[in-house]
């Protein structure tokens, strides 16, 4: 039907998209000019930039016929006639193309076409847009004239649909096609119309970015001592000045991260007694797995930070995220098309015929959440799990940073994702990918010069198990499939960097008793840190050393003076049995204030001495409600009272629980009463 439609009225059903929005049009390197040559057996490829003053005249005279057609429809605006303007058609559709970022085709919005009783009137039958009016239109056709609407009937028929809406035939015509894209009406984005010099600005930094565009990688020599100086000395060479390296390296690895481009930094090689250099190498979207139209606009904006030209985001202009151009002493880039490969030289002459930085207004894509910036959602997704076990202290005292500082060998940079680091100890943690095949090379490279270091842990996918296999020997492993545990890597940490032998030996057990004693009870939060422990295994084990006749050691509550714990049982025990059952918040503060030793000690450390006593009960009459009474008020027999001997040595270092008699309730006699007395 809708084929019938189109063709008695000759319109096209279907809708288009015209939300306004700002769309600049890239160009492909495919139809920009350019200049190919062979030099010693590699080919080369040159862009066609203009210079200043260049082509001038011609830009000017497109120009004026942008402007000529303003607030046109796009049927009127002649091609051919605006490539005649500049003589060369493939110079003049590229320029078209970079004036799209002043001129814009924009479809004309319903409402501007229509009075308010007009829109009343359509509103009431149901028909909001083009593609709504043109099914009522068909509907009227289908059922009056069953699908077939003589010639000579048709300027009447149209003539009373119209009047049913209070539109005139003419504007039921243009309502009717208000959708098509030769309808688009050409309006200016700016206040102003451009100048030829701003327009060739533009032209140029397009016509760089789209070999940047479809470049399988760009590679940049990076003067390390044009960042400052400081005490860092490079390894392996003696006599090198002192320069900032970690700093260079850490800012460019934010670069790289923070616009999602994939990068590796190595050793440029330079005789021993020159400059220090880094080579940086950002992989394009010929080497991923990204779309050249997604990944490669990343990499070309990168290279606009690193090069300081055209259109920068507000957030990079920040002095932390900027790289000076003058520290770049060489950049090239590897241009593929026409199933080719081209080297494109970015030199001086090159770059300054490209715009100087401004401020960019549109959005600006991330390709990473807000926060800490992460190469991958693996990565993202550990940092979150293992914040989560920190928050409830059950990563054994390990502190989890990102971006930690580089690895410096001899023949290139490691990068490391995260650093693990507790006290004294400092463990670099990788987590590898499965990218492409050269990647995988690279990362093989690069840990086989790692080689011998004990401070680095991997984790690798199960996919890259046989991928890697070559340096599973050489250091420790985590296996993943899909997300990353923070848990596994955890049981790890404490089968493989764990030092408690050596902080047993160094463990001062008068000085620990002497605290214990000053203070009669340490709660267990407290022991971890006066025992030198990460884990209530660990704890168990060096508290079996402090505990003798005085001291003893009870897990959940901590280590208490056996005198100083009976003491404080039997007040608990007096008070209770004059003021009766309290509730245990009131319990837990007026604790703290009869025994001010008790101040600074919290309510679960609080609760588990009551605990401790068989004489005393909390009663829960749900989460929200607990009460504590004496067993003897809450209907429980209380066993012959024993020497509160929590944990006994045994030998080695294992403790086992003392043997308790379960608490026996009392036996009593339900009997049914008669609910209707």
């Amino acid at each position: 039907l809708k084929g019938v439609f189109a063709l008695i009225f000759g319109y096209n059903i279907a809708s288009y998209d015209y939300q306004r929005s700002v769309s600049v049009v890239r160009l492909s390197l495919q139809d920009v000019k350019k200049h190919v040559s062979r030099r010693g057996g590699e080919l080369f490829v040159s862009l066609h930039l203009l210079r200043p003053g260049e082509q001038h005249v011609e830009i000017a005279a497109l120009i004026a016929y942008e402007e000529q057609h303003l607030n046109h429809p796009r049927r009127e605006f002649q091609v051919d006639e605006a490539r005649a303007l500049v003589g060369d058609y493939r110079l003049a559709d590229c320029l078209i193309a970079t004036l799209s970022s002043w001129y814009q085709w924009h479809q004309p919005l319903w409402e501007e076409r229509l009075t308010e009783e007009q829109l009343l009137l359509l509103r009431e039958a149901g028909i909001v847009s083009a593609v709504q009016l043109r099914l009522a239109l068909f509907d009227e056709i289908q059922q009056g004239f069953q699908g077939f609407l003589p010639s000579l009937r048709r300027e009447q028929v149209l003539a009373a649909f119209a009047s049913r809406y209070s539109l005139t035939s003419e504007l039921l015509a243009s309502l009717l096609v208000l959708d098509r894209e030769e309808e688009g009406l050409l309006w200016r984005m700016t206040e102003v119309s451009p100048q030829p010099d701003e327009v060739v600005a533009r032209y140029n930094q397009q016509v760089f970015e789209s070999a940047l565009y479809n470049a399988s990688e760009a590679r940049f020599l990076i003067d390390c001592t044009a960042f400052g100086n400081t005490t860092e000395v490079l390894p392996g060479r003696r006599n090198a000045p002192g320069i900032g390296l970690g700093a260079v390296i850490k800012r460019l690895c934010f670069l790289a991260r923070r616009s999602g481009v994939y990068y590796d930094l190595a050793y440029a090689e330079v005789a021993s007694n020159e400059t220090p250099q880094l080579l940086l190498t950002l992989y394009g979207p010929q080497e991923t797995t990204g779309l050249p139209q997604q990944y490669g606009s990343r990499l070309a904006r990168l290279c606009r930070v690193l090069l300081e030209y055209g259109l920068v985001s507000s957030s990079n202009r920040r002095g932390s995220s900027r790289l000076s151009s003058g520290a770049i002493i060489q950049a090239e880039a590897t241009v593929h098309f026409q199933h080719r490969a081209y080297r494109f030289v970015m030199d001086a002459p090159l770059l300054k015929l490209l715009p100087p930085p401004e401020q960019e207004e549109e959005p600006v894509e991330r390709h990473n959440a807000p926060g800490a910036v992460f190469d991958s959602g693996v990565e993202q997704l550990f940092a979150e799990a293992f914040m989560a076990l920190e928050s409830s202290q059950a990563v054994d005292g390990w502190v989890l940073e990102r971006e930690p500082e580089p690895l410096l060998v001899e023949q290139g940079v490691f990068i490391p994702d995260f650093a693990l680091t507790r006290d004294e100890q400092r463990i670099y943690m990788e987590i590898l990918g499965f990218w492409t095949p050269s990647y995988r090379e690279r990362k093989l490279q690069k840990l086989q010069r790692l080689r011998g270091r004990a401070d680095l842990l991997l984790a690798i996918p199960e996919d890259a198990r046989v991928a890697f296999q070559a340096v599973l020997a050489d250091f420790p492993a985590v296996f993943y499939k899909d997300q990353l545990s923070a848990s596994d890597v955890l049981q790890v940490m404490r089968s493989r960097y764990t030092d408690f032998s050596k902080r047993l030996e160094q463990l001062d057990r008068k000085e620990v008793r002497g605290v214990v004693s000053q203070a009669g009870f340490v709660p267990e939060s407290q022991c971890y840190k006066l025992l030198h422990c990460y884990s209530r295994t660990e704890m168990a084990q060096a508290a079996a050393l402090i505990t003798n006749t005085e001291i003893a050691f009870v897990p959940g509550v901590g280590l208490y003076l056996r005198n100083w714990m009976e003491h404080l049982r039997l007040l608990y025990v007096e008070w209770l049995k004059i003021s009766g059952a309290l509730p245990l918040a009131e319990v837990l503060q007026e604790s703290r204030r009869r025994w001010p030793e008790l101040a600074g000690y919290e309510d679960t450390a609080l609760e588990a001495l009551l605990g401790l006593w068989e004489e005393i009960h909390v009663k829960r009459a749900s989460i929200f409600e607990a009460t504590v009474e004496l067993a003897e008020q809450s209907g429980l027999d209380v066993e012959e009272e024993v020497e509160p001997e929590p944990l006994v040595r045994t030998s080695g270092v294992k403790q086992v629980r003392e043997h308790r008699s379960p608490r026996r309730k009392k036996e009593t006699t339900a009997t049914q009463e008669n609910l209707w007395e």
